[in-house]
């Protein structure tokens, strides 16, 4: 959902008065996104080869920890990659309507208990085995296809054992061109800067017309009734203003509605307005690090034979773009370009030479070459999110393979679908109980195919479902 994700953009950058009118857009769109993310009818009545088992709880907010990503390993474990969580995350709800919320009731932030970042490692019964340290912020952990564990965060990647040792450690592909091309940088940020002054510019039009409309659909409906009251009217013209006119309560309520309304547009007029203002002294200097600080973070990671590939955000505009390094994480290139995401995800992954990517705000799954080449794409957005189809504001978001290399596809409703490579729909595989909302959705399934697992994002969880037992959820 490209609005949303653009109000967020307007709540990191600005003063107070524009957080508040940001937030109380952002709370709207984010409440009918939940509402058109619910699982459909049709999705419910279909019957899935995975049913819900249980939950497990791998991230304590209270001990400042929080739940980033997760992956299965080639002995079967789930592999919990666990932050540090932040403000928001440590301040119950962690959505961006929890933030909204919070932002429009003044409420002050809690400082988080520290915590190191680690990957957890469970066994097929839920069990904790092993912990490891990573070292620096994860955001996205993956199995190579030698069986070592990748993880990347905060401009770093890393490879590690089974064991969690760590093998390797360096810089990520992107910071290191960053670093490589200062000039380059600087003129991508100048341009960025100019393409925001100009969004701020269009957004200032587009509710100014908004509210010269309204204004002037209400200075019509007053002459109306005005004129309807008007002594020595004709009959004729009363009884035509009647069978216009609705009861006295609703005429009552679309008035309430249209005065919120007209409130509404000009405080946010105004707050665009002083965002505008400070975007035009905003400095080059500030712009980069603005694409800086947003290239460092890590969407995804996975790896073929020969290289990895690490997801972030694109060197410029607000798309996402994939790297490709070798197995030490040299010799780094951009392969693809302007993939188009929102809300902060962007799920890729490789098998069998080809990487798949999920790319949400197109409602579809692209598979590319190991160059970058596309090769093929399926999906389309539905309302129901019927068969192939993708329901909700923007699916798919996840993917992982089971062992036949067929595809389990899921959606940020907790729906997981069963594909083939070339996109043929083989049917519903589960359904995570899971509240709706744009967001990670990772999902995994074990070696035997008897477990499939899904990411509460948001609880800090991860949901387990097993195949052919009816067991009710924990």
């Amino acid at each position: 959902m490209p609005e949303i994700s653009r109000s967020s953009r307007m709540l990191r950058a600005g003063g107070v008065g524009v957080v508040l009118a940001a937030s109380s857009i952002l709370l709207t769109l984010w409440t009918a996104a939940r509402a058109d993310e619910a699982v459909t009818k049709s999705t419910k009545n279909e019957p899935a080869l995975y049913k819900q088992l249980l939950e497990l709880k791998v991230a304590k907010t209270e001990e400042g920890q929080k739940l980033e990503d997760f992956c299965s390993d080639s002995e079967g474990r789930i592999l919990a990659l666990v932050g540090a969580a932040g403000p928001n995350d440590f301040d119950g709800d962690s959505s961006l309507g929890g933030l909204a919320v919070r932002l429009l009731n003044g409420s002050k932030k809690k400082k988080a208990p520290k915590f190191e970042p680690a990957v957890y490692v469970y066994d097929a019964a839920g069990k904790l085995v092993a912990t490891w340290a990573i070292g620096f912020p994860g955001e996205a952990i993956n199995t190579a296809p030698d069986g070592t564990v990748l993880v990347g965060g905060s401009g770093r990647v890393a490879r590690f054992d089974l064991a969690g040792k760590k093998l390797l450690e360096t810089e990520s592909p992107q910071m290191t061109y960053i670093k490589e091309h200062a000039d380059d940088m600087r003129e991508r940020a100048k341009e960025q800067l100019e393409t925001d002054r100009a969004m701020f510019a269009d957004q200032v039009k587009e509710y100014e017309d908004q509210l010269k409309e309204l204004q002037a659909n209400k200075e019509n409906a007053e002459k109306k009734k005005a004129a309807a009251k008007k002594d020595g009217a004709s009959k004729e013209q009363k009884d035509k203003q009647d069978a216009e006119s609705s009861t006295e309560d609703e005429e009552e309520d679309s008035v309430q509605s249209t005065q919120f309304e007209e409130r509404n547009l000009k405080q946010i007029i105004t707050q665009l307005k002083q965002q505008a203002k400070q975007m035009e002294k905003k400095t080059i200097e500030q712009a980069l690090q603005q694409v800086v600080g947003r290239a460092r973070t890590i969407h995804a990671i996975s790896a073929s034979q020969d290289n990895v590939f690490v997801t972030c955000h694109a060197m410029s505009g607000y798309g996402y773009g994939i790297w490709r390094t070798d197995n030490k994480f040299d010799n780094a290139k951009e392969i693809v370009k302007s993939l188009s995401g929102c809300c902060g995800q962007m799920d890729v992954q490789c098998r069998n030479g080809e990487l798949y990517v999920c790319e949400n705000s197109r409602h579809r799954v692209v598979r590319f070459d190991l160059d970058g080449k596309e090769l093929g794409q399926f999906g389309k957005r539905d309302r129901e999110g019927e068969g192939e189809n993708f329901s909700g504001c923007c699916n798919p978001m996840n993917l992982c393979f089971n062992k036949d290399g067929n595809l389990f596809v899921s959606e940020s409703n907790g729906v997981v679908k069963h594909f083939t490579p070339d996109g043929k729909y083989l049917g519903l595989v589960g359904v995570a109980k899971v509240q709706a909302g744009c967001k990670n959705s990772c999902v995994a399934v074990n070696a035997d195919e008897s477990r499939l697992y899904y990411i509460d994002i948001e609880k800090s969880k991860i949901i387990v479902l097993s195949r052919g037992e009816e067991q009710a959820s924990k």
